[in-house]
């Protein structure tokens, strides 16, 4: 396994310095070591404290993990002072392996992180060591001497910024448009190669630029080449942003490990969904719920906001003569109408994920009425503006039944023009439609 070693500050809140970092080595398949220069005491609002670690220390924790556990890259952060700066430096002048520095001058919430009589020996001593430098616009500015207002305002600042003994060099953050934003990297050729992601609607998040350096860390330990690991750490470091949560009440914090919970809940949808098909498709007698516009099945992300992230049969559940089966595999997105249904519900009940539509009848409806609670909506009443739109219409039938009975577990319509009559049957995972199916079908 690959090894990355932070020479960071900790952050009491775990947004970010050394707890981000390993979250981030973590997160991306990377064993990450430590060595500890500064214990903060702070919160998303300010830092309240600082207390530097003894350089002897820092010494110590370095030589510790190099001599037993050789790092395949290293991501130096907060430094704080001129005595820590010496002992990182004496402790890694020798090395060989990828150093990645991320030029922590303060905080987010504006606290100092890096004594103004350290900044020179930062600049001389660290800078010559490391593989590639990771400033966002305004440490850019202040290590350039420069304003940064223009995409070549940041090119400028980065060839400034090579000169003082930077080998590579990438500006982070760049606003230079109305919609994106722009990472500059000048590499040790002299090229410039811009990475451009949509702009985010977040004014500033806790711990991106740590987990940024770090994700770099962790590509360039696993021996990805620069260009692609900032590539890569720049599009994990979106994805961390764009799922930032609200923690305290200052600053929402980066959110470095949501790629994996994501990919963890879509797995666990799509398995859990595929036995529960395989279930209901099985049951004896079921193929007599199903309606001319056949059966979908429907089970939804925890967080899920539109149909996209609702998992459903593709082709849906048909009939087969006196039987029924998928018509194909499950798939995000493979549901409209049942899906909308869901994400209706969600609304009210978010633990309630799991949905199937299911033929309407009267007789049917009555072993409903005997078994759950159930609700229904007028779709001839349906605003005009809503019918335009596919799935609206259940979506907003399914709000309007919820408002009615919000504890509703079954929903129906009795139809419009061209649009068939129908039951939907929810529950809070796919077991529990299946349990319910079961329970029409023996009434």
């Amino acid at each position: 396994m690959k090894i990355a070693l932070s020479i960071a500050g900790s952050d009491s809140g775990a947004g970010a310095g050394i707890q981000a970092d390993l979250k981030t080595f973590s997160a991306l398949g990377v064993y990450g070591c430590t060595a500890i220069t500064a214990i903060t005491a702070q919160n998303t609002t300010k830092v309240a404290d600082i207390f530097e670690v003894s350089p002897a220390m820092v010494e110590q924790q370095i030589g510790s993990v190099i001599t037993d556990m050789p790092p395949d890259a290293i991501k130096i952060g907060m430094v704080y002072s001129r005595q820590i700066i010496d002992s990182v430096h004496g402790s890694l002048k020798k090395s060989k392996v990828p150093i990645v520095l991320d030029p922590i001058l303060s905080a987010g919430t504006g606290a100092k992180l890096l004594l103004d009589d350290a900044l020179d020996p930062f600049v001389s001593k660290l800078m010559p060591l490391c593989t590639l430098i990771t400033p966002n616009r305004i440490e850019a500015e202040k290590l350039a001497g420069i304003k940064i207002k223009t995409e070549s305002g940041g090119i400028e600042a980065a060839r400034r910024i090579k000169r003082l003994g930077a080998k590579n060099v990438i500006v982070k953050g760049g606003h230079f448009g109305a919609f994106n934003v722009t990472d500059l990297l000048l590499d040790s050729m002299g090229r410039i190669t811009k990475i451009t992601n949509p702009r985010i609607k977040i004014k500033e998040s806790h711990g991106s630029g740590c987990n940024f350096s770090s994700a770099v860390t962790a590509y360039l330990a696993k021996g990805t080449a620069l260009e692609d690991a900032c590539r890569m750490a720049n599009e994990y470091v979106h994805v961390a942003i764009k799922n930032a949560v609200k923690v305290g009440t200052g600053l929402p914090v980066t959110n470095p490990l949501s790629a994996i919970y994501r990919d963890a809940s879509r797995y666990h949808v799509l398995i859990e969904l595929q036995h529960a098909v395989e279930h209901v498709s099985a049951i004896t007698g079921f193929y007599h719920l199903i309606p001319e516009t056949q059966t979908n099945f429907a089970y939804a992300l925890p967080d899920a906001k539109d149909v996209s992230e609702v998992a459903g049969v593709r082709g849906r559940i048909v009939k087969i003569g006196n039987t029924a089966g998928p018509a194909s595999y499950i798939e995000f997105g493979a549901s409209r109408h049942v899906a909308s249904a869901i994400l209706a519900y969600m609304r009210v009940d978010p633990s309630f994920r799991s949905a199937i539509n299911i033929r309407f009848d009267e007789r049917l409806l009555k072993s409903c009425r005997s078994l759950f609670s159930v609700s229904s909506y007028d779709r001839s009443k349906e605003p005009k503006g809503i019918k335009k739109k596919e799935g609206s219409s259940v979506y907003w039938g399914t709000i309007q039944a919820l408002r009615k009975s919000p504890r509703a577990e079954v929903v129906y319509h009795k139809g419009d023009i061209g649009k068939e009559p129908m039951i939907i049957v929810f529950a809070m995972n796919p077991n529990g439609v299946v349990t319910k199916i079961e329970a029409i079908l023996k009434d």
